[in-house]
């Protein structure tokens, strides 16, 4: 099987990284929002959003 350049093999970590980061911040928000069902769509927009800010935020940082 031919190997992934090295660029997209931390493409995909990096992405993997973030859908974590993501997952994780939604799970915090249905927490800390009473546990309410049917809102899973929600609290993924809403970490994914903010995720989003604070990657920019940093890489302006870095840049």
């Amino acid at each position: 099987m031919a190997r992934q350049p090295k660029a997209a093999e931390g493409s995909s970590t990096t992405h993997e990284s973030m859908e974590d980061e993501i997952r994780s911040l939604a799970y915090q928000l249905y927490c800390e929002g009473g546990y309410q069902t049917g809102r899973d769509v929600e609290y993924w927009l809403q970490a994914e959003k903010q995720v989003l800010v604070r990657r920019k935020a940093h890489l302006r940082k870095v840049l």
